[in-house]
């Protein structure tokens, strides 16, 4: 049973939210192509081999990547630090890659309590590295402040909270090495 809300629809007993525009319209519109074509082209020329719908939160002038980097679709929050990409590095799907945090005091935002003088989000001070040749699996969380070694593999589904040393396969939440790669 499909209960409408607002401009999507929820199917009874889940919560998954379909809109009706895209079961109507499985395919992107030609025009919206036409628009992202420029946008693909500069990609390519800059270097990537794969150009998707990165998405990134923040100043994109803080994110450094090396050659032939591969982003898919990659969710980059640039607000707390910048991220360096190097060379050869490929993510997967779904990718998320966080500077950005949130202060609580007592269990509260920081912003909530504005006697404290503290600022909710830091505006730098999370630097994320991440080295020449990795592989960062579909739906791999990487947190701030972390850096990850050259030919490093990152399991599917891994949350890096810590840093992670050259030649490693990390998996888990957290991320743990698993195998030693050389």
């Amino acid at each position: 049973m499909l209960k409408r809300i607002r401009d999507r629809w929820l199917i009874s007993g889940s919560s998954q939210l379909m809109n009706p525009w895209r079961r109507e319209h499985p395919l992107r519109p030609r025009w919206i192509r036409t628009l992202l074509s420029p946008v693909v082209f500069l990609g390519v020329r800059a270097g990537f081999r794969h150009v998707d719908h990165s998405y990134i939160h923040g100043d994109s002038r803080r994110l450094h990547c090396g050659q032939r980097v591969s982003l898919m679709d990659t969710t980059f929050n640039l607000v707390s630090g910048h991220v360096h990409i190097g060379d050869d590095t490929l993510f997967s799907h779904g990718c998320y890659v966080l500077t950005g945090m949130h202060r609580f005091v007592n269990g509260r935002r920081a912003s909530l309590q504005p006697d404290l003088g503290v600022a909710e989000v830091p505006a730098d001070g999370r630097d994320i590295r991440i080295g020449k040749g990795c592989f960062i699996g579909a739906g791999a969380i990487i947190l701030g402040g972390v850096s990850i070694g050259d030919n490093v593999i990152v399991g599917a589904g891994a949350v890096v909270a810590s840093d992670v040393v050259a030649g490693q396969f990390i998996a888990g939440i957290p991320a743990e090495p698993l195998r030693r790669l050389v």
